[in-house]
């Protein structure tokens, strides 16, 4: 879908990957957008804490569990509570980064930090997504 200043993209997720060290062989070493989610002990909905992107969604999940991982609060929330993680690949880097900030702007992910927000590509004004789960 082309555009100039408004885009609606749409994707289909993958399934919730629980987070945890045993799951690395279930993420495909592709490019994409990700996103990590808690639960909700009130209605055990998701809650949409993270959103990426990366060259290699599989680097990127175990990036994401190391002692490396520079998000703090992200961090302690992947030691503490249940998470998960899905993703939606996509081989163009451009796509990736409009996917991103769309995402981010539709739900403002609590643990992406408020002072570098995903840019996108800078092609469109205004980016809506319309989401479907595998």
């Amino acid at each position: 879908a082309y555009c100039v200043l408004n885009c609606t993209m749409k994707i289909t997720w993958s399934n919730r990957i629980p987070i945890q060290t045993t799951q690395i062989d279930n993420i495909p070493e592709r490019p994409g957008v990700y996103e990590i989610q808690g639960r909700k002990k009130t209605d055990g909905g998701y809650t949409r804490r993270y959103v990426g992107m990366s060259e290699n969604l599989r680097q990127v999940y175990s990036k994401h569990l190391s002692d490396d991982e520079p998000n703090e609060k992200l961090k302690n929330f992947l030691k503490e509570k249940k998470a998960f993680f899905r993703y939606v690949p996509s081989n163009a880097e451009q796509t990736r980064k409009d996917l991103e900030k769309g995402l981010y702007s539709k739900h403002k992910h609590s643990f992406n930090t408020l002072d570098n927000p995903p840019a996108g590509s800078g092609k469109y004004l205004k980016i809506k997504i319309e989401e479907t789960n595998a």
